[in-house]
């Protein structure tokens, strides 16, 4: 039996539905305490770590964020639409921020948006990004498309000023262990491997 077997779900009750979603949770503990959560629901996210070619750069977003109260620099990303693949979003979102695109694309998978959410955060890393498309964002976006050169990208996301840091690190690592099906990505992955055991 694990951990999560000794809970019991008792209800959910939505307590607020804006740009976010927040539900009340109640569950009965193991011990028989009956505790109340918040947990951040909604939809999945997708983001895309694009190398330009011969990966000189990395494609990133620079946008206000009222958190932090300052601008950073992102991966190019957002939520994904009803019954959209992670993939397709990220692309998606990459080209209507950017207008960046490629038809290189890893899925390197998705990891938790936070302990106390239930949304998952996706990353697909893609190789020979360039710019095709006029960026076209919606009412609640505006920012500016920024290129960092690839040898300061480990330096960056080490600083602790991207949001998305940690996700970018963990599909850094999966595409490093994959064995790609075209020569595009494995020449991607090869390049990566180097940036992750430089000193």
């Amino acid at each position: 039996m694990s951990a999560a077997d000794k809970w019991k779900k008792v209800r959910t009750t939505t307590t607020y539905k804006g740009f976010v979603t927040i539900d009340r949770v109640t569950y009965e503990e193991p011990n028989g305490t009956v505790t109340d959560w918040d947990v951040i629901a909604g939809r999945d996210s997708a983001a895309t770590l694009a190398f330009t070619p011969s990966a000189s750069h990395v494609v990133l977003f620079e946008q206000f964020r009222v958190g932090p109260e300052k601008a950073l620099l992102e991966l190019p990303g957002g939520y994904l639409n009803s019954n959209e693949q992670p993939v397709d979003a990220a692309l998606r979102e990459l080209r209507e921020e950017t207008g960046y695109h490629s038809e290189s694309a890893f899925y390197a998978g998705s990891e938790w948006w936070a302990a106390n959410s239930s949304r998952r955060k996706h990353l697909v890393i893609v190789a020979n990004a360039s710019e095709e498309f006029e960026a076209t964002w919606d009412e609640f976006e505006s920012g500016y498309v920024r290129l960092l050169p690839v040898s300061e990208l480990m330096d960056f996301l080490v600083s602790g000023e991207l949001t998305d840091a940690g996700l970018a690190c963990r599909g850094m690592a999966a595409l490093a262990r994959s064995n790609p099906d075209n020569q595009v990505l494995a020449d991607l992955r090869d390049h990566v491997r180097k940036l992750l055991v430089a000193p």
